[in-house]
């Protein structure tokens, strides 16, 4: 996932979408909020 300057490698065999449950952990990770990862 790459946000600005911000990258975060998400490993993922499924090779799908991440559910909501892992992306709200990588980003608490990241210390970066939902609403800042979805800001435009």
């Amino acid at each position: 996932m790459v946000r600005g300057e911000l990258v975060l490698t998400i490993p993922n065999p499924h090779r799908g979408d991440i559910g909501e449950a892992l992306l709200a952990l990588v980003l608490r990770q990241a210390g970066v909020t939902r609403k800042q990862w979805e800001a435009v």
